[in-house]
Parts: structure tokens; C-alpha cells; sequence
């Protein structure tokens, strides 16, 4: 073979590198897996009356496993983030396939230290017997301490819940970190930085209902508000594309007096900048905030492809 067709190997999809990069975040993934398995087990047996897979909210949410899940996931994403491997359909496949048998694997562990026989014959219980009468044994801890009556069959639901709560938990990094912006010439995750917050709105005011003048009047204010972030926008926008980077920073600088004004307001426009910090490849990226604290709507309003002397420029 070549060194020509090695490299084309190496970096066509599916080849010989993805492979390899595909290794590495899955060792790291199942390295901390290990990791907090081995820590829920430690926790089981020398914590009394501590078990954090039997978490559950109201009843139904399996709160324990998706926090077990999401920790012993953790090392795919890290791996992923640090390294630079991007997050394709086939790794979120394989990460939750190795999640679901992570969490069988946990369990036939369990079941072989136990080392149980049946007191007549002296035969050894199988896993399967075993998993059998855990999941029938099911049952929820009453207000007075004591345990309620066995579930029987309907245990495993919530067995089934434990389940999924774990192995669906393990994709939650690894889904955002795909949904991350990325740099396919660098091979590596972009940064995500915060240049301007823009009031699209002016702060809430108490009227009567019967106050249709005052109203009116605030509507204008909002929709003026609204227009004039628009512009601000834009003209960020202009000069980024145009390469002027003296009136862009300016423009930023007029912008920071007013952000912290600007974030309280229901409604403000973000200009960020995304970018690689290798190859400086970038866009501008202008989004409408609507609300605050976990109510926030966002929605993207603008995206602008920019020169990479222009990007290191602003980041210099």
C-alpha cells in the first residue's frame, strides 16, 4: 500500500482514524463508567439505606439512574470535547448500546458476589431467577419507614424505567456536544463567546386596563425598542463582513455600558462569535432572548460567515 492511499484511508469516513478516535473516547467512556459503577456498588453496601439507582420522583422518574447515567456517560464526552473526535449518529449508537450492557453487567456482578444456592439442593440460583425475584420484590418505602408490599410483575416497569433512565441518561452529553458548533478542517469543537447583549424591548410597566393611551404608547416604545436593536445588529454585522475591525470593536465598547441593563430586559437581542481557535475560521451569530431564568425563548435571527483575520483580529 501506498502512503497515498494510507492517508486517504486514514481520513476518509469510517477509516483506519476514525476507528482509532472512536477507541479512544469509548476506553475513556467505559473507564468512567467503571468508575461510578464501582461507586454505586461501594455505596450499596457500606451506606445504610442508600441506594441511588431506587431514586425515583414522583413515582415515575427514575431521578437516581439518570443521575448514575449521565455521571458514568460523562467520560464520552470529555473524551470527545478534549480530543476533538466529533459525535456522529454511529458513536451515540454504540455509546448507548454499551450503556445498556454497562448497567446488565452491574447487575450480573452483584448477582455473582452474592454467591446464592438454593437451601434444599444446593444448586446455584441463576442470574436470570435472580433478576426475576429483584424486579418482583419491587416495592415503595412507606412514610413510616417500613416497605410497602411487592410490586410482582409490575416491578418491572420500573425496572425497565431504572433501566432506560440509565442508559438514555448516558446520551445527554454526548447529544450536546453534537449539537456544538464545529470545525471539520481542524477537527476540533469551536468556542462559543459572548460579544454584545442589544435591548429588543424596555422595561415592564404597570398600567390600568383602562389605560389604552398608555398602552399604545408602550407598544411604540417596545416596537421602537425592537427596531432599534435590529439596527445595532445589523450594523455589527456590516462591519464584521467588511473587515472593519476598528468600528466593530468600537461599536462593542458602546454596547458593554449598557449589557447589564440590557440582560434584565424581557426581550434583547445576543451577538456572539463563534470560532475556532486553530484556523480562526467564524461566524457572527445574532439570536433573540425572549424571558428570563429557565423561561428563556431563544431563536436564531442571523448568521454571518467571517474572514479569519478578521475573527483573530477580535480575538486578539
Amino acid at each position: 500500500m501506498s502512503m497515498t492511499q494510507e492517508s486517504n484511508l486514514s481520513s476518509a469516513p469510517g477509516g483506519i482514524r476514525e476507528e482509532r478516535s472512536y477507541t479512544m473516547v469509548l476506553i475513556c467512556g467505559l473507564a468512567t463508567t467503571a468508575l461510578t459503577l464501582l461507586g454505586v456498588y461501594l455505596l450499596d453496601r457500606y451506606a445504610d439505606d442508600f441506594h441511588i439507582m431506587g431514586w425515583y420522583a414522583n413515582y415515575v422518574i427514575p431521578a437516581g439512574a439518570i443521575i448514575v447515567g449521565i455521571a458514568a456517560a460523562s467520560g464520552y464526552g470529555l473524551a470527545s470535547w478534549f480530543s476533538g473526535i466529533k459525535i456522529t449518529s454511529k458513536l451515540l449508537w454504540m455509546v448507548l448500546a454499551l450503556q445498556f450492557l454497562a448497567y446488565f453487567a452491574a447487575q450480573y456482578i452483584e448477582f455473582n458476589n452474592l454467591h446464592l444456592v438454593y437451601q434444599k439442593t444446593g444448586r446455584p440460583v441463576g442470574f436470570f431467577t435472580y433478576y426475576d425475584f429483584t424486579a418482583r420484590s419491587f416495592a415503595w418505602k412507606q412514610s413510616d419507614g417500613k416497605m410497602g408490599d411487592p410490586l410482582g410483575a409490575w416491578g418491572y416497569f420500573f425496572r425497565g424505567l431504572e433501566v432506560i433512565g440509565f442508559a438514555g441518561a448516558g446520551l445527554i452529553v454526548p447529544l450536546a456536544l453534537r449539537k456544538a458548533p464545529y470545525c471539520p478542517a481542524c477537527q476540533r469543537y469551536m468556542k462559543t463567546r459572548q460579544l454584545a447583549l442589544v435591548p429588543a424591548s424596555v422595561k415592564v410597566k404597570k398600567l390600568k386596563k383602562s389605560d389604552e393611551a398608555g398602552k399604545a404608547a408602550l407598544e411604540a416604545e417596545q416596537q421602537q425598542a425592537f427596531d432599534g436593536g435590529k439596527q445595532t445588529g445589523a450594523a455589527l454585522q456590516q462591519f464584521a463582513t467588511s473587515n472593519s475591525t476598528a468600528e466593530f470593536r468600537t461599536k462593542l465598547e458602546e454596547l458593554q455600558l449598557g449589557k447589564k441593563l440590557a440582560g434584565k430586559l424581557q426581550g434583547r437581542f445576543s451577538v456572539s462569535l463563534v470560532h475556532c481557535k486553530r484556523c480562526y475560521s467564524g461566524q457572527l451569530v445574532a439570536k433573540l432572548l425572549l424571558g428570563q431564568g429557565q423561561h428563556v425563548k431563544t431563536s436564531e435571527i442571523g448568521r454571518t460567515e467571517l474572514h479569519p483575520e478578521f475573527v483573530r483580529s477580535v480575538c486578539m
